[in-house]
């Protein structure tokens, strides 16, 4: 994934299922007016429906869809979503020869592609998941694995990363991965805000159920990588710079600015959000008090973690608990 954008893509097939491009599309605006609010950078990209014709196309709900351009009028974009098919994907396939060699060339120039369902097939035909992990929708696992060998297909994951290509086997895995971009591209903060506006009970952490092709995945730095490692696995203990910084074999100052370098965030602030991911998932599944579940992820008491938790997710533990809880047992 590039350190910014400057053009998002959303590619248009005849038998798409357009929630699988219009989600993404909804959580790209939602990004950009909220940058736009902060005052900071990087709203500026732009987003365009793009499509092997310009003709208007008509979608499974009965509404009609209008590309902004045609494939090869668009010489280079930075990220491109790929929808899920509806049903068997092969004819959309044979008729989408031309879009599937522009998604190999843009990838080639450095596009990060994000395919959703079925729609990983457009991207296996283009041989860059050879020797590749990806997934797609279950009902299409054994026809895929049929008819692409080559690829590393992971068939208890719903999302994959081989370099910059993020497969999800749904819709609604489609959206997780989406906030997960979202968060690399412009920050875990903004990422996290966007995440409540849709539905945060919808979506476990990616961290968790993601299948990377490689254990070093987010990026090339070994010990930052070690050290993020060595964070999840003591989270609930007091950080100690000085003990992570001798465990990763850094100085503190180095570890520290690497850390920021790659992760975006301080070792403090990484182990917080760790800490309040945690905290989601016992608000969500547990019925441990406020005080239990700050003391089970490691904060000092419930004061300081409803502070912290309130800074990363912008609510309290409280109303967390309740939103996600009346969604989840309502009827």
């Amino acid at each position: 994934m590039p350190a910014s954008i400057r053009h998002v893509s959303l590619l248009a097939t005849s038998r798409m299922l357009s929630s699988s491009i219009a989600i993404p599309m909804e959580m790209l605006e939602a990004s950009r007016a909220a940058l736009r609010a902060r005052r900071q950078p990087g709203s500026d990209f732009s987003i365009e429906l793009v499509a092997r014709e310009r003709q208007p196309m008509n979608m499974l709900g009965g509404f009609t869809l209008h590309p902004h351009k045609i494939c090869r009028e668009l010489e280079r974009t930075d990220l491109i979503v790929v929808p899920a098919l509806w049903r068997n994907p092969r004819p959309v396939l044979q008729q989408e020869a031309e879009t599937i060699a522009w998604l190999r060339r843009q990838y080639l120039q450095g596009a990060s592609i994000v395919a959703v369902g079925t729609g990983v097939c457009l991207v296996a035909e283009t041989g860059l998941l050879d020797g590749q992990v990806a997934t797609t929708h279950w009902h299409y696992l054994d026809a895929f694995a049929e008819q692409y060998p080559k690829v590393r297909l992971q068939r208890d994951h719903l999302l994959t990363q081989a370099g910059r290509i993020y497969c999800a086997g749904s819709v609604n895995s489609g959206a997780d991965m989406m906030v997960h971009l979202l968060g690399l591209l412009f920050g875990p903060e903004l990422a996290l805000s966007i995440e409540q506006q849709f539905s945060p009970e919808v979506r476990n952490p990616l961290d968790k159920g993601v299948y990377h092709g490689d254990l070093d995945h987010q990026h090339p730095d070994e010990a930052i990588a070690r050290a993020q490692s060595w964070l999840q696995q003591n989270m609930t203990q007091p950080l100690q710079l000085s003990r992570l910084a001798q465990q990763v074999e850094l100085s503190e100052r180095q570890l520290e600015r690497r850390f920021q370098q790659v992760c975006g965030l301080s070792p403090g602030q990484y182990l917080q959000r760790l800490r309040c991911h945690a905290a989601c998932e016992l608000l969500q599944h547990s019925n441990l008090s406020i005080a239990d579940i700050a003391a089970t992820t490691g904060f000092n008491d419930s004061s300081h973690f409803g502070r912290v938790f309130r800074r990363w997710l912008q609510q309290s533990p409280g109303a967390y608990r309740q939103k996600v809880r009346a969604k989840l047992f309502s009827g």
